[in-house]
């Protein structure tokens, strides 16, 4: 007999082998031990235990399904009047037997009680708090689409598609830079200056990227050292005992207004690209919502391709 209860201390062990035998796709990381859970899930500061929400038959875990909250806009706090869910698995051998549909809607509950006027099935693109760096590749910015019916089952739950996050790769070890004129230009006139800058980040970057590996890029002028282009890498390290490779992401690759139109966001990527080569690296990911196709654009013409898609459902309550 299936019961429902919400999260215990010896739970994450039962989680873990429920992750790893329940089919989550090519973007959620395999291998990893149970501390891995511990950083990137039970530790962070705004886990709530009656949040995580677990079917259960005797000692096994058949499913679970997270709820949980976005930051505000300037990502000083969380947000209870929006609520995500920010992880959702049932295992395979219990599928179509209404226990996911169980799990949202006490999930559901728990959300609405805190506050929350809306949900996002999946979170959404840096709006969740939990799971990056070890579902979907840089971010768990969504819900793997080649990984289930996720359409069909938010559909019949009376969610409606709200978001889609491209995951872009591109293959270091292949292909070539794109050249022209002006990024010759640029390689002459612009230095690109590798620095340290995590305590400048938000305490909500520090809980979701802080147990990885990171350093800040920035292209500057060389008469003046204004900043044209800057850009963090983050390691996906988690990500090496499944794809055998070693593997970073690219985010927040932003251009000053005065600076745009010039091609200073093209010339950072391709730079970054060059020192990650000499690095061994040969995996370089990036994710970007479809709702902005200037960014899109910008790593296309970087070499990069769309491997994946993530996507999100949202409803109101």
């Amino acid at each position: 007999m299936v019961q429902y209860r919400t999260f215990h201390n010896r739970d994450p062990k039962r989680f873990l082998k429920l992750w790893h035998n329940s089919g989550l796709g090519p973007s959620a990381a395999e291998g990893f031990p149970c501390d891995i859970l511990e950083y990137f899930v039970f530790s962070l500061p705004f886990f709530d235990p009656k949040g995580f929400f677990l079917a259960t038959e005797g000692e096994e875990v058949l499913g679970i399904c997270h709820a949980s909250f976005p930051p505000v806009e300037d990502e000083s706090r969380l947000d209870n009047t929006q609520g995500c869910i920010s992880a959702l698995m049932v295992h395979p051998d219990f599928r179509r037997q209404g226990i996911g549909r169980e799990l949202v809607q006490r999930a559901e509950a728990y959300l609405a009680a805190a506050g929350a006027t809306s949900i996002q099935l999946g979170a959404g693109l840096d709006r969740n708090g939990f799971y990056n760096g070890i579902y979907g590749g840089l971010q768990s910015s969504g819900f793997n689409v080649s990984s289930g019916p996720w359409h069909e089952f938010a559909e019949s739950l009376g969610y409606a598609p709200a978001t889609r996050t491209q995951i872009l790769h591109r293959d270091l070890s292949s292909g070539r830079d794109p050249v022209s004129s002006r990024l010759i230009r640029h390689r002459r006139r612009l230095n690109l200056v590798i620095t340290d800058r995590a305590s400048e980040m938000s305490w909500w970057w520090h809980a979701r990227f802080g147990q990885l590996d990171s350093l800040q890029f920035e292209l500057r002028q060389r008469h003046d050292e204004d900043l044209v282009a800057s850009g963090q890498i983050v390691g996906l390290d988690v990500f090496v005992p499944k794809w055998g490779i070693r593997a970073v992401g690219i985010q927040q690759v932003i251009v000053p207004e005065e600076s745009r139109r010039h091609g200073y966001g093209l010339s950072l990527v391709l730079e970054i690209c060059r020192r990650l080569r000499e690095q061994s690296i040969q995996l370089i990911e990036a994710q970007v919502d479809e709702a902005n196709p200037a960014a899109l654009e910008l790593f296309q013409t970087a070499g990069f391709e769309c491997v994946e898609l993530l996507s999100t459902w949202q409803r109101s309550l």
